[in-house]
């Protein structure tokens, strides 16, 4: 006999519907906690930036949604609204992209400036920034058949104003699992915080609780 868990009746079901996926381009979002970090690999400060999309339109919300549905099946669900940015590239100055988003944010936000706040992350958050995003190919396990496919995920690429969203700017490329060289190959090696072709920057995934 299959005994019935007390709360059965009040159980959400997964069903494999994950909701509507995000559009690739620009989204105009909110910032909702910020922290630095050390790189695990490099050890190189990084900013890391929880955010979720906040402008008037049907996705409002979308990584709260995520993370509550999450929720209902892991206790341990993390934030999947995270940008990460390493403070230096590989020369050891400023990172463009780390630069790209504080200009961002000082344009999307009046009477903010960063060396003004000498360098205070926490007062990033609840700032409005845009970001452009772009899909990305990952391996996942189909949960029914154990078969490993390739999905494909949208996330930012970098940085951009709230005024840019509204005028509209084009996706980057589509950033093909192991560079299009398909499955199990071999990445091409590039310095931490330096783009790729499809414009992504290569960042160390971390563990974040967010």
């Amino acid at each position: 006999m299959i005994p019935i868990p007390r709360d059965y009746d009040n159980a959400r079901a997964f069903d494999g519907n994950g909701g509507p996926q995000l559009t690739p381009g620009g989204h105009i979002c909110r910032i909702q906690g910020v922290r630095m970090e050390k790189s695990k690999k490099t050890q190189k400060d990084m900013l890391v930036v929880a955010y979720d999309i906040a402008e008037g339109s049907e996705f409002d919300g979308y990584f709260k949604k995520r993370f509550e549905r999450s929720s209902g099946f892991n206790s341990n669900a993390k934030w999947p609204g995270v940008f990460r940015v390493t403070v230096l590239n590989a020369a050891g100055e400023t990172n463009g992209y780390f630069k790209g988003f504080i200009e961002a944010l000082e344009a999307s936000n009046t009477g903010y400036n960063f060396k003004a706040s000498r360098g205070d992350e926490q007062q990033m958050k609840g700032k409005l920034v845009g970001f452009n995003f772009g899909e990305e190919e990952y391996e996942r396990t189909d949960y029914q058949t154990g078969e490993i496919k390739v999905a494909v995920s949208v996330k930012p690429a970098y940085a951009i104003s709230v005024a840019r969203v509204r005028e509209g700017v084009i996706p980057p490329a589509k950033k093909l699992l192991n560079n299009g060289n398909g499955s199990g190959a071999s990445s091409s090696a590039r310095p931490v915080g330096q783009p790729d072709a499809q414009g992504f920057q290569e960042v160390e995934d971390d563990e974040l609780p967010f």
